[in-house]
C-alpha cells in the first residue's frame, strides 16, 4: 500500500512472511529448516501470549497449482502482509545493518535467504529489555554477546575493532528503540556471517547486524498468578548440547525446541534437563533453574555446559542483597563484577538462610519447597509441580514471588544497569 495511512496500518502487522522469515529464525533463536521451524514458532506461540497473533492457514498446493512469480518489491511486501490487529502485533520496528536503515513495516523485516544465519546457522544472538525509555542491562548483555561471536569466530560487521562495533551496535539498538515508539519493549539482536553464498565458512559473506524491538511478549498472565506445571527431560531424551554451544548464545536452538516439545508431550511447559548418567539437573530450553531446598538455601547449577545466564546472575546478586539476614551469602565469582554496579540495598527481608551456585539433584527438586525458572531479564516463574509431583504446597512460593518483584522494581526504577535512549 502506498497510502501513508495504509503504511500506518502495515506498521505493526505481524506477516506470515515474516513468521517464516523472521519469527521462525529469529524469535525462536533459530534456524532450523522451513519444515520445523513453523511448527516451533506456533509451539512457543501456544505458551507465549497465544492468540495475539492470528497466523494465516498454510496455502494448499495441487499438481495442477499456478505459483506466480512476482519480482515487483512492493507487491512482493504485499504478499507477506497480514490483516492483524496493530496493537497485537509483537514486531514493532527491525534494524538491518545490510540497509542500515530502521523500518517499522513488519512486511519488511526480512533477511536476504543466502544470510548464513539461515544457510548455516552460523549466528549468535542476545536480548535486552528497554524500560520506561531506557535500555536495561544493555552492558552485560552486550559482553556476552561479543563473547559469544568471538567464540562462533564470526567477524565484526562495521569498521573498527570490538571497541568501536560495540558503539555502532548501540547507535543501531537505539535507533530501533526509538523508532518503535514504544517505552517498554524486548529488544534482540542478532550477528550473522552475513549474505553472500551457499558455502559454508563467512568467506564471501558480508558480515550483518540486526535488531528486532518486539512488544506484547509478557508471559501468560496465568502464569504469574498460578506458576506452571514443569517435566524434567533426561539427556537420553533430549541430549546435551556440546559445551562450546551450550556456553554461548548461538542461533542454533534447534535442541531447546525439542525440550519443549518433550515437555509439552509429559505435561509440562519449558522443560528441565537432567543428566541422564548423574541425575544433576542443567537447564531449561530457555531460562535457568533454581531450587529452594528444606534448608532455606537457594540454589542453582553453576555455569558449566549451560548458557551463563544474565537474568540468574542478577537473580542470585538480588537475593544475597535483599533477601538473607544480613544481606550475605555465597555467590559465585561471576556475580563479582556485577556487584561493583549496585547501589547500597534496603534492609533485607530474611527468606533465606544462603545462596549457593552447586550441582543441584532431579532428587532435590522434588523435595524443594520452591521451584524457579528465571531469565528475560525480569520473568521468574514458579514452576508448582513437576512430573507430576507437587512442588511445596502446589502454589507459588514467597521466594519467588520476592525474587520477581526485586526483578521487576530493578528494571523500572533501577539506576546502575540503564542507559538513555
Amino acid at each position: 500500500p502506498s497510502s501513508s495511512k495504509a503504511c500506518r496500518t502495515t506498521t505493526t502487522t505481524m506477516a506470515p512472511g515474516v513468521s517464516t522469515a523472521v519469527a521462525s529464525s529469529f524469535a525462536a533463536g533459530a534456524a532450523v529448516g522451513a519444515v520445523v521451524a513453523p511448527r516451533l514458532y506456533r509451539a512457543l506461540l501456544k505458551y507465549w501470549d497465544a492468540g495475539t497473533v492470528q497466523a494465516r492457514a498454510p496455502p494448499v498446493v495441487t499438481a495442477q497449482s499456478t505459483i506466480r512469480t512476482v519480482n515487483d518489491g512492493e507487491l512482493w511486501a504485499a504478499r507477506h502482509g497480514a490483516a492483524a490487529d496493530p496493537d497485537a502485533a509483537p514486531f514493532v520496528a527491525f534494524y538491518s545493518s545490510i540497509a542500515h536503515a530502521v523500518t517499522t513495516r513488519a512486511e519488511l523485516m526480512t533477511l536476504p535467504v543466502h544470510d548464513h544465519a539461515v544457510v548455516r546457522g552460523h549466528a549468535v544472538f542476545d536480548t535486552c529489555s528497554l524500560s520506561q525509555n531506557r535500555l536495561y542491562r544493555l552492558r552485560i548483555h552486550l559482553d556476552r554477546f561479543f563473547a559469544s561471536a568471538r567464540a562462533a569466530r564470526l567477524p565484526l560487521p562495521f569498521a573498527g575493532d570490538e571497541a568501536a562495533n560495540r558503539v555502532a551496535m548501540t547507535a543501531a539498538i537505539r535507533a530501533a528503540c526509538k523508532a518503535s515508539g514504544r517505552a517498554d519493549a524486548d529488544v534482540r539482536f542478532w550477528l550473522t556471517a552475513g549474505p553472500g553464498n551457499l558455502g559454508v565458512t563467512p568467506d564471501g559473506c558480508r558480515a550483518a547486524f540486526y535488531v528486532l524491538v518486539t512488544g506484547n511478549m509478557a508471559l501468560p498472565a496465568a502464569w504469574a498468578l498460578s506458576g506452571i506445571s514443569e517435566a524434567s527431560i533426561p539427556s537420553d531424551v533430549v541430549p546435551f548440547k556440546p559445551p562450546l554451544l551450550a556456553e554461548l548464545k548461538s542461533n542454533n536452538y534447534m535442541l531447546n525446541a525439542l525440550t519443549v516439545m518433550a515437555a509439552n508431550d509429559r505435561g509440562g511447559t519449558f522443560g528441565i534437563g537432567v543428566d541422564a548418567e548423574t541425575g544433576l539437573l542443567t537447564e531449561s530450553s530457555v531460562l535457568n533453574v533454581m531450587i529452594v531446598g528444606a534448608d532455606g538455601v537457594l540454589r542453582t547449577p553453576p555455569f558449566e555446559r549451560i548458557l551463563r545466564g544474565t537474568t540468574a546472575r542478577k537473580t542470585l546478586e538480588l537475593a544475597r542483597r535483599h533477601l538473607l539476614a544480613g544481606g550475605g551469602g555465597h555467590t559465585s565469582d561471576d556475580l563479582k563484577e556485577e556487584e561493583q554496579h549496585q547501589q547500597a540495598p534496603p534492609p533485607p527481608t530474611a527468606l533465606l538462610k544462603g545462596v549457593e551456585q552447586t550441582p543441584v539433584s532431579l532428587e532435590q527438586a522434588y523435595a524443594a519447597t520452591e521451584l524457579i525458572l528465571v531469565g528475560g531479564d525480569t520473568h521468574c516463574l514458579a514452576c508448582t509441580s513437576l512430573d507430576g509431583k507437587p512442588i511445596g504446597d502446589g502454589t507459588r512460593g514467597p521466594v519467588g514471588r520476592a525474587l520477581e518483584a526485586l526483578l521487576e522494581a530493578d528494571a523500572a526504577d533501577g539506576d546502575d544497569d540503564h542507559e538513555p535512549l
